[in-house]
């Protein structure tokens, strides 16, 4: 199978410098918005389809890293103009055509020892074509129509399109890219779907056919030496393709059936794509829509390498953890170490927040929806600040076991605050005391005593009097709590959680937190 083994690049749009290693079959790109999915994606596209080559070179003002333009600006000279410098490198069949084209040992400035297939692009200033450009750019001006865009294979080759070598397409949902995506698509369908030879008799056939149905018109001559006829060069077969489904065009569709049946075509086996890129797969689809779209994907991905950009938590989850490559700041990291049984776990449970857990600087992470609820007004009250204002958010489990999702914390570096019941169980205590004390990054925070088993019987030892006041109780009635008489104030807390804690929240008082609540608080904003 052939497939994009890595990409390194440097001065490209977001990254002064990234290295990606791609799985052979699934990747899934997340990162909070501005950070970097759909700049990988680009430069994957710059290299395999030659992007940017017949476009004008004020585009690279868009293209060049911010970070290494500033550095120009401050010591202009031509050492520092900035550049751009992309490898992608390819598992190849060696025995395919071509094949040999792509490998070799020179890699550019990088001088990778190991051969390797691959295609490098580099975008740099060309000093030869600028001769007399030095006080412009001493002045700290980008002589942009200066620059050269070279495409070359790992054998130092030219690379030229013609070649590609395997089958790559792109599958653009965004609404800017609506309009040119379709020829786009269905090109790359045509393409690769059907031999040399078969697309040659068909273009051939096509052209002389047209002229054929024109000349069958019978449109009057202008004069004796004139008349009308078609211009076989500006009709490219290619150019007026559309795939249609029941007779109806596929840009004829609505938006999120496109995005559906572009991936349905996509991945048909028939069509012999190698790599699919496809951003933001969940624009304009239904829930239902998204679901078969992924069940498509979950028993069709052996067929190509499929590389997904996404916000979406279901996409994340639904195609499996261990396929997930985080973006940062400067890196991405793979959640591949993730265990098969927890990645299994979150791909069943639709009604999970991994995705958000990702994406957090910071985390409370708590069981319910009363915590959920309570745990904002309790932090502002004692340090001042609102969680959005310090970058941290609370996660509700709703049922699911918060060791889950510390594993998933575990392998990405977050520090999370868990809050929980010991349910009048000491060896929870104990165990939770254990966790602290190998892990730095995440604590689990409980009730010091079997005492102390619960969020609302803490809650209530605290703030006795002013919840008595404010929580009404029928005279007489029996507020028992899994058959145990708690009191009625407390047992009618602990029968209507969601309820009391909204009226904790709307009732306008200061309350006393209890202990291990303030002991989360204060260690996560450490």
């Amino acid at each position: 199978m052939n497939y994009i083994k890595s990409l390194h690049k440097e001065g490209f749009k977001k990254f002064v410098s990234l290295d990606v290693q791609f799985n052979e079959r699934m990747n899934i790109l997340v990162g909070e918005n501005e950070a970097g999915k759909s700049t990988i994606l680009d430069a994957l596209k710059t290299v395999l389809n030659q992007q940017y080559r017949n476009t004008d070179k004020s585009v690279l003002r868009d293209l060049f890293n911010t970070q290494m333009v500033a550095v120009f600006k401050e010591k202009p000279s031509v050492k520092t103009l900035p550049r751009i410098y992309i490898e992608v490198e390819l598992a190849l069949d060696p025995q395919q055509k071509d094949a040999s084209y792509f490998y070799g040992e020179v890699y550019g400035q990088r001088k990778q020892q190991f051969e390797k297939y691959g295609i490098r692009f580099e975008c740099k200033y060309d000093e030869e074509l600028g001769t007399g450009m030095e006080q412009s750019i001493q002045e700290g001006k980008i002589p942009y129509e200066y620059y050269a865009l070279t495409w070359t294979t790992f054998s130092n080759r030219p690379y030229q399109i013609i070649k590609r070598p395997l089958h790559f397409l792109a599958i653009d949902t965004t609404s800017s890219a609506a309009a040119p995506s379709f020829n786009y698509f269905n090109r790359t369908v045509f393409a690769s779907r059907y031999d040399g030879a078969t697309k040659a008799k068909a273009k051939n056939d096509f052209r002389d056919k047209l002229i054929d149905a024109f000349d069958d018109l019978g449109l009057p001559e202008l004069n004796e030496k004139q008349k009308f006829g078609v211009d076989s060069k500006k009709v490219v077969l290619e150019a007026v393709l559309s795939i249609y489904e029941d007779s109806i065009a596929l840009e004829n569709r609505g938006s999120g059936m496109e995005s559906f049946i572009k991936t349905q075509i996509a991945l048909d086996r028939a069509n012999g794509l190698d790599v699919i890129l496809m951003e933001e797969p969940e624009n304009h689809l239904s829930f239902s829509t998204l679901r078969k779209m992924l069940q498509q994907i979950s028993e069709k991905q052996e067929n190509s390498q499929i590389i997904v950009a996404t916000h979406n938590n279901m996409i994340a989850s639904r195609l499996n953890l261990n396929n997930v490559l985080w973006i940062t700041e400067d890196r991405v990291k793979s959640l591949v170490c993730v265990s098969p049984d927890v990645a299994e776990f979150f791909i069943r449970a639709d009604d999970n927040a991994f995705l958000q857990l990702l994406l957090s600087k910071k985390i409370f992470l708590v069981e319910g929806a009363t915590e959920f609820l309570l745990l904002p007004m309790f932090y502002q009250q004692i340090t001042g600040h609102t969680i959005e204002k310090d970058d941290i958010s609370v996660i509700s489990c709703y049922g699911i076991s918060y060791r889950r999702y510390l594993e998933i914390a575990q392998s990405t570096g977050k520090r999370i605050a868990v809050i929980t019941d010991n349910d009048k169980d000491m060896e929870r205590i104990i165990g939770a005391n254990s966790f602290n004390q190998a892990h730095s990054l995440q604590h689990i925070f409980m009730g010091a005593t079997v005492d102390e088993w619960t969020w609302e019987v803490c809650v209530y030892k605290e703030n006795k009097a002013a919840l008595d006041g404010m929580i009404d109780v029928q005279a007489g009635a029996a507020y028992k709590f899994h058959d145990k008489d708690y009191g009625a104030v407390l047992g009618k807390m602990l029968n209507n959680k969601v309820d009391i804690a909204y009226q904790i929240l709307t009732s306008g008082k200061t309350f006393v937190v209890p202990q291990y609540i303030k002991d989360a608080i204060e260690w996560l904003r450490e």
